[in-house]
């Protein structure tokens, strides 16, 4: 009887063990394929091929777009930047990161979980925010505002296409900043979610 308690802990030791040597590895390989990019990608992330392409999504009462992960075992890192816009009004995008699941679509983490804060739709270049591992959600808020006094107001919607590429997902992400008008093409952003399949 002893003996089978011994095996037994040993076997459950080997368990942790291995599950161990696995998430390094996982870690190890995303950290080598960050650190090793080509020449073409050293301004943004390490994507790879393109595998798939998903339909446009839009979302009239979306005032936020959040991209999340729930991998607990592969690490991930997500980069993003601001592409353009067209745009009536000055507008702002504020970058939520929240060690959670995600909220409702017209909700917002406390501002404690603010990352970033932009005042601006010109291009810019990409930003990665650090390599992470377990559940966390991503928030890229839209506002804008008709004066330099007037608050800032949410968007009035959302429009989303997502890629699929061999190391993770791209969101191109609009939003729209006048509630009579559907052309979402007001602040526009790209935001890459590494973490190979």
């Amino acid at each position: 009887m002893g003996k089978s308690l011994l095996m037994a802990e040993s076997m459950k030791r080997r368990g942790i063990v291995y599950s161990f040597v696995v998430a390094f590895g996982a870690a190890l390989l995303l950290a080598l394929s960050l650190g090793l990019r080509t020449p073409a990608q050293a301004s943004g992330p390490p994507l790879g091929v393109v595998t798939r392409e998903y339909e446009v999504l839009t979302i009239p009462e979306a005032t936020a777009y959040a991209i999340y992960t729930n991998n607990t075992v592969i690490p991930h890192q997500v980069w993003y930047r601001i592409s353009g816009g067209d745009a009536l009004y000055r507008q702002r995008l504020r970058v939520y990161k929240e060690n959670a699941g995600p909220r409702p679509i017209t909700q917002l983490p406390p501002e404690s979980e603010l990352w970033q804060e932009l005042t601006t739709n010109a291009p810019g270049r990409w930003m990665p925010l650090p390599l992470e591992a377990g559940i966390f959600t991503y928030y890229f808020d839209g506002d804008n505002r008709p004066t330099t006094n007037s608050p800032w107001r949410d968007a009035f919607g959302v429009r989303v296409k997502r890629t699929r590429f061999a190391n993770g997902n791209v969101y191109q992400i609009a939003f729209e900043d006048q509630e009579t008008r559907d052309d979402n093409n007001d602040l526009r952003l790209e935001v890459a979610l590494i973490q190979p399949a």
